[in-house]
């Protein structure tokens, strides 16, 4: 499983906050973790994904659209 970062980063434009703080925030994450994943593609492990794909079923989204179940 892995996120995909171009569709991850349009949620937080549309659906979060639109800044890395906020949508850290949203995800309960640490902000310097999540700014890591979506700048430079390293550590978006599970914490990621499952925050990921918590916030897309609280928001009636399917995280099939975010995460790369291959």
């Amino acid at each position: 499983m892995e996120l995909i970062r171009e569709k991850v980063i349009e949620l937080m434009n549309t659906h979060g906050t639109g800044t890395y703080n906020g949508f850290a925030r949203l995800l309960g994450l640490p902000v310097s973790n999540l700014h890591t994943y979506m700048t430079t593609g390293y550590g978006g492990g599970r914490k990621i994904i499952s925050a990921v794909m918590r916030f897309c079923i609280e928001k009636g989204l399917n995280p099939e659209d975010y995460i790369d179940f291959k």
